[in-house]
């Protein structure tokens, strides 16, 4: 598995699965069995923390996609990275590491397309009931924009509403675009904040900042903490650069 302390390498996998009960759950490209792309599930670990996982692929290579957790202080505080693994016969095997390089498994099964029991090897007797999140109802009020050079230098595009908000707006997605290239930027109420740019089926790159806000973004320049990947974009047909920080300005 390719290190992602800084960045998280990201794959995904086709699967066709039989759940109970006679009921047929079937995987083609796009429509995964454990998430379609770019969906949501949400679950509440022990000490009432939320944890949400986005689906970045589920096709014939692997189940991948990054994971957040809604936490300010305590054993998961601003838990955020990405995973990658399989999903075979309903069985999901998947590893997780956050963006400063600590990793634990997330296995389990596929229940159906709307729910997947999951169990973290550092949390040990727990079974995870993650289930389909859907997206904020808030109309759109616009897009904010700004300046990331990672080595490719090129401008960050959000949507300013936020796509999903955690334990009382503790922690806000946001989702976007770069260079082409899906964005989401996890963002807690302390300031604490991780950019994560899915590349492509192959790639990912998670960029942490120690306080940099939404409203920071036409005003404040900042270095990120780390980050550090180069992959191939089937957007641009170029190879996109990520050197050790990425810097970002208005």
């Amino acid at each position: 598995m390719t290190k992602f302390g800084s960045l998280v390498c990201a794959l995904s996998l086709l699967i066709i699965l039989s759940g109970c009960g006679g009921t047929s759950v079937t995987s083609s490209s796009g429509t995964g069995a454990a998430g379609a792309p770019l969906s949501e599930f949400q679950a509440t670990l022990p000490d009432g923390s939320p944890m949400v996982i986005e689906i970045f692929a589920d096709d014939t290579l692997a189940w991948t996609g990054d994971f957040a957790v809604a936490a300010e202080s305590g054993p998961y505080a601003h838990q955020v990275g990405s995973f990658e693994g399989s999903v075979s016969g309903g069985i999901i095997n998947a590893t997780c590491e956050t963006v400063d390089g600590y990793e634990f498994q997330l296995t389990g099964t596929v229940k159906n397309h709307a729910n997947l029991e999951l169990t973290r090897s550092d949390i040990p007797g727990a079974i995870l009931d993650f289930k389909a999140v859907q997206p904020n109802q808030t109309i759109a009020r616009g897009e904010t924009s700004f300046n990331l050079n990672t080595g490719t230098n090129g401008r960050v595009t959000l949507s300013d509403t936020p796509y999903s908000t955690q334990a009382n707006g503790t922690l806000f997605e946001y989702r976007g675009k770069w260079q082409g290239l899906n964005v989401t930027f996890w963002s807690y109420s302390s300031g604490y904040a991780t950019l994560v740019i899915y590349g492509n089926d192959y790639a990912v790159t998670s960029t942490s900042f120690r306080n940099y806000k939404l409203s920071d973004f036409a005003t404040s320049s900042q270095t990120s903490v780390s980050s550090h990947t180069s992959t191939y974009s089937p957007i641009t047909k170029a190879q996109v650069k990520f050197k050790g920080s990425a810097d970002v300005s208005p």
